[in-house]
This record gives C-alpha cells, structure tokens and sequence, in this order.
C-alpha cells in the first residue's frame, strides 16, 4: 500500500508510524495473547493509561479541556491502526463517538467536568438500544419523569458498549412522552456508580452490557444537547459512528488481509506457493481493491465531517462498505488458509469473529442501505 502512504501529509506519515511503534512495543503477539487468554478480553485498561500518556486519547478534544485539538480525520488514522495491531482498547471508540456530542452540544460545565478525564483515560458509553428497541433508535421506552427541580430515569438498556469500564455513560431517554418519537429525546449524562451493569458474553472481542436505570437522579445541568431535543445530536454522532466503524473495520480487514498473503506465499501445494494459483489470486487482487477503496471512502467521510458537513449517505456508505469489505476479508482469509485458518490457534478465527458484529452494531447494513435510499430520495 505505499502509494497510499504517499498520499498522507508528512505529519500523518509520523503520527502512523508513531501509533505502529506503540502497538509493537506496548502490545506484541504474544503479549495480546496473555491479554486475551482468559477470553475475549477488548478493553485492558492498563494499556489505556498508557494510550492515554501519549495525548492520542485527547484527539478532537480542544486544547482547553485537555486534549490537542485535532480532527476526525486523525482519529480514523488512530482507530485503523489501533485495530490493525488488535489493541484490546475498544474502549476507545464508544469514547470518542460519545465525546463528539459533548464537544458539539454539551455545555462548558459539562465540558469542564468529562473531557479533560477523557483525554487521561476516562472510558464514555452512550445507552441507545433496548431489548425491544434496535434499529429504531427513537422508539425508546427508557424514560426521565421530572421530579421536584430534578429528574428520575428509569428503563433497561442493551449492548451498551464498555459500561463496565467506563466512569459516564450518556443514556437516551424519552422525556416527553406525548411528543412523536422523534421528539421529545433527551440525552443525560449520568455516572456509571449509579447504574447497574451486566456483562455480557460475546462471540468476539467486543465488551457489551445491559444497564438497568432505576430511579436514577439526574437535573437539568445532566442533560446533553437540550430538553426534549436529544435526537439532533444522537443523530449527528451516528454518522460520526459509522465513521469510526468503517476505520476500525478497514483495520481489522487489511489485518486478515496481510496474514493471508503472507500464508499464501509460504505454504507450497503441488510444488509451488499456493499464491500462484489463479483462483487465490482473483481473490487476492479483489479484496485489495477493496480495502484501499473503504480506506479513501472512510477518510473521505472524516474529512467531510471536519468541515462541518454531516455528510449522512456518505458515513452510511463507509459504515456499509468497510464492514462488508472487513467480513469477506477475514472470511477468505480463512478459507484459503484452510484448517489452519479455521483453528484457534490461528489469529484469523478472531479476525472473523470480531468483522462479523461490525456489520450489525452502529446500524447494521441494512439499515445503512435503508439510509442511503433516503438519502437519494427514494423515500420522498
């Protein structure tokens, strides 16, 4: 990929090889194996304090409350890489989509009192899905009642990513129960202390949970955005999401991707590499195409969005793209590797384990698609 590379600014060109030196040197295979081995462990907060020490978690964040006051375009390159090397710091990307809202619709209270923790290592979790409440983000039925010169949420969430590592979690509730549903959204930040949350059990490294809200106090200076016009900025920060997704997927793609080239080049059938077959070939030359077209599709969307576009059939197109792009690699990635790809003990089961629900959370592709047809105006 170096005419890729090329087309980076020399600035990029030292922060990626500043973000690769870090994972090799804080996090190599066999390191990450000791990590993982009591299961699909995503998120070692050990290594995130020491992410954070580098000032990359501060990226976004304006140099007032901490951070270095960087772009999304700097985080996509962060989270590819990130992925790329299989740091179990998931944490990392339900905090920044989260920290977007903030930064865009908190106050400077609120500001003052989360992003200068994020940026030394405070995980953030937003609460969206519920159990009868997936794709349909605004149809929640957790809700905020006012109560005397406060609030009281009550509700139970599902998959609410890094909970349990997390110090805030931002919740979306429903606090004016007569409005349309896309009305009447508000969005509270509420300390992690005061929910319950239960792990749940995973097929790969993704750490998700149930939170359970009951009568958990909350005022006016909790909630994100506004009373009652949470669903603007949910919005806004799903299509940073997808986004950050999308990076994240062309990650572990290009991952799955290098480790089969590298077999096919070394493993000898009927006397030659297997690599010199047509059909691994093809293969082979496709998803390298694709995963150099998620890759300028995804960074294309950072750019659009740090202009202040955005850009939401562009994000759905990235999020679509690159996590199918991610699956079908780690998916042949296993197939030409054949029994070896298939075994635990070979790095791609993970790969294909964790590009499977890349396709599914942050809306899956269907409703990407259902997006994008909106957008083209197929709807109206």
């Amino acid at each position: 990929m170096a005419a890729l590379r090329e087309r980076l600014t020399p600035e990029q060109t030292d922060f990626v090889k500043a973000v690769d030196a870090f994972c090799e040197r804080e996090c190599p295979p066999h390191k990450l194996r000791e990590i993982t081995a009591g299961g699909t462990v995503a998120h070692d907060d050990t290594l995130y304090r020491k992410l954070a020490a580098t000032g990359w978690l501060g990226l976004t964040i304006p140099e007032e409350y901490g951070g270095s006051g960087g772009e999304l375009s700097d985080v996509a390159l962060l989270t590819e890489r990130l992925s790329y090397h299989r740091l179990p710091v998931t944490g990392y990307l339900t905090t920044v989509i989260t920290a977007q809202a903030l930064i865009r619709f908190g106050t400077e209270e609120q500001k003052q009192r989360v992003l200068p923790g994020v940026a030394r290592g405070d995980v953030l979790s937003i609460a969206i899905t519920e159990p009868d409440t997936g794709s349909d983000a605004a149809a929640v039925r957790t809700h905020a009642r006012r109560d005397g010169d406060g609030w009281r949420i009550n509700g139970e969430k599902i998959y609410t990513s890094n909970a349990n590592h997390a110090r805030w979690v931002l919740v979306v509730t429903r606090t004016n129960p007569d409005a349309s549903k896309h009305r009447g959204i508000s969005l509270f930040l509420v300390p992690t202390d005061r929910v319950d949350v239960t792990k749940l059990d995973m097929l790969g490294h993704i750490d998700t949970t149930i939170t359970r809200y009951a009568d958990v106090r909350a005022t006016d200076a909790d909630i994100v955005g506004g009373i009652d016009s949470g669903w603007q900025a949910l919005v806004q920060g799903l299509n940073s999401e997808r986004m950050i997704i999308g990076a994240e997927a062309v990650g572990v793609g290009q991952r799955a991707f290098d480790d089969v080239l590298r077999y096919v080049k070394d493993r000898h059938q009927f006397g030659q590499p297997i690599g010199r077959f047509q059909a691994l070939q093809h293969g082979l030359a496709e998803t390298a195409t694709k995963l150099l077209a998620a890759r300028l599709l995804v960074r294309h969307v950072a750019e659009l969005l740090d202009e202040g576009d955005p850009a939401p059939a562009e994000a759905s197109m990235a999020k679509l793209f690159a996590t199918e792009t991610a699956k079908e690699a780690a998916l042949q990635g296993m197939q030409f590797m054949g029994g070896m790809g298939y075994s635990m003990e070979s790095d791609m089961q993970s790969y294909v384990r964790d590009s499977l629900v890349m396709t599914i959370f942050g809306g899956t592709s269907q409703i990407q698609k259902n997006i994008i047809a909106g957008q083209l105006g197929l709807n109206d």
